[in-house]
């Protein structure tokens, strides 16, 4: 395919998954349905370290290496796309009407057309950026909002890079921030959970933490879901631009088998699942926050953050597990040994998924 083709931006076509975690919430829901019985149709290997989860835009998978070179691998499993960034890159990326919105380890923000490969837009902060970057959409005009380790959340034009608003905050923002309505909501290494006015970047709320957010927030309805660094659960109620309420759904004591996990919980209608511990997954009531179940898996939990796709759940381990379970119960339906680290999160077609190791291979299950 060339990539003057990739002209579509019909987000819920069954070939895209153009974002983080599926969509601007990051709730790591999708109503895509898994295969029944998943076979390994191809792997693509690359041989470099990679941390960005990998994104699917109109058939073609691209990942992002931690060289920063950008490659798309077609349906095929072959590559069709090159673009060369010159420069460290950790953060997933994200994709809208054919172009490319990267934040880079030098502190860059920058734009690439997919038809003309060339360079859209760049500005510069004076930090690094780990987190992918989030979009708005409103009025017809999207705006880019990204975190950066100069201690600011920044909001762009998505055509044409001009900086829109900037918030200040205490200290490292590592995670990605979620949407919510017009609002962006985000933690950082301050320890503080913030909520954005996404046109002013003005802070509308806030909350202090019991320790520092390494990860992003999970939103489902008005219902914010977050993680600290200790692994404490909080929820948020959200209303009006404000926190309403809070309650703290999971507390980890100093020697609670729970244990922190720097991953981002996936959220249903009913319920949230979290990986815990050294090698638990476990889902929690959402009404009363009462733990369903929990299961051990094969692998230690790591940085990839679970997906809830219907009614089953997709989890990889750090050290190359890939499970599917039963939402009901946590029976294990399904499970895969790919062989290496695994610190990015899943891409999920309909009917297929593709898994990104921390050395550059692609797997596509179907």
């Amino acid at each position: 395919m060339s990539m003057a083709e990739l002209d579509s931006d019909d987000e819920v076509l069954d070939n895209n998954w153009t974002i983080f975690r599926g969509s601007p919430s990051l709730s790591g829901y999708t109503d895509r349905e898994l295969p029944a019985n998943p076979k390994l149709q191809w792997c693509f290997q690359n041989n470099v370290r990679t941390v960005a989860s990998p994104i699917i835009y109109e058939g073609v998978a691209f990942t992002c290496d931690r060289k920063g070179v950008i490659r798309g691998i077609d349906e095929g499993g072959q590559q069709c796309f090159e673009y060369n960034l010159d420069t460290p890159v950790e953060a997933s990326f994200i994709i809208r009407d054919s172009v490319i919105y990267v934040g880079r380890i030098d502190g860059f923000v920058t734009a690439i057309s997919l038809r003309t490969q060339k360079q859209l837009w760049s500005y510069e902060t004076e930090g690094q950026i780990s987190a992918s970057p989030n979009i708005i959409e409103k009025e017809g005009k999207s705006r880019i909002f990204v975190g950066s380790y100069d201690s600011n959340m920044y909001t762009f034009d998505a055509a044409n890079g001009q900086k829109i608003s900037q918030f200040e905050s205490d200290y490292y923002i590592n995670g990605a921030t979620a949407l919510w309505k017009d609002y962006m909501v985000f933690g950082g290494c301050d320890s503080w959970l913030r909520v954005i006015h996404t046109q002013s970047g003005e802070a509308s709320d806030s909350l202090q933490l019991k320790e520092y957010v390494p990860a992003s927030p999970a939103i489902m309805g008005d219902y914010a879901y977050v993680s600290d660094y200790s692994g404490n659960i909080y929820e948020l109620h959200l209303e009006n631009g404000k926190i309403k309420d809070h309650r703290m759904l999971l507390e980890v004591g100093k020697d609670d088998e729970n244990g922190g996990s720097i991953s981002i919980p996936a959220v249903d209608r009913n319920a949230i699942y979290i990986l815990t511990g050294d090698r638990y997954v476990a889902c929690l009531d959402r009404a009363d926050g009462h733990e369903r179940w929990r299961k051990m898996l094969k692998g230690d939990v790591g940085e990839s953050s679970p997906m809830v796709c219907r009614d089953k759940l997709l989890v990889c381990t750090k050290d190359g597990h890939v499970s599917i379970h039963s939402t009901k119960d946590g029976t294990e339906l399904w499970h895969y040994e790919v062989g290496e680290q695994i610190i990015s999160s899943p891409a999920v077609l309909e009917n297929g998924f593709y898994i990104l190791t921390s050395r550059g291979k692609l797997f596509y299950f179907k």
